[in-house]
């Protein structure tokens, strides 16, 4: 597990921009310690690393929210909306 100032560290975003995922829902943390503060596992980097490059690709947060949610048909119909090709 890592801790928010970790994973800040390690993605190259700030502290606020991860609680403001959590804020909203994007990416919430794998659990809490003892003293309240957000830890996050393997699983939720790889989330994480989801988000970034949807971002990358000028998704807005509330269409990624809506990708990471849905099937992966809806991820595909998305990039073709954008033009993307893979």
């Amino acid at each position: 597990m890592k801790t928010i100032s970790q994973i800040a560290k390690l993605s190259g975003i700030s502290v606020r921009t991860l609680q403001y995922y959590d804020e909203i829902g994007l990416l919430k943390p794998s659990s809490l310690s003892e003293s309240g503060y957000r830890l996050y596992d393997e699983e939720a980097l790889g989330k994480l690393q989801q988000i970034l490059t949807l971002k990358e690709l000028d998704f807005s947060l509330k269409e990624i929210q809506h990708l990471l949610s849905g099937a992966n048909s809806d991820r595909a119909t998305a990039f073709c909306r954008k033009n993307i090709n893979f």
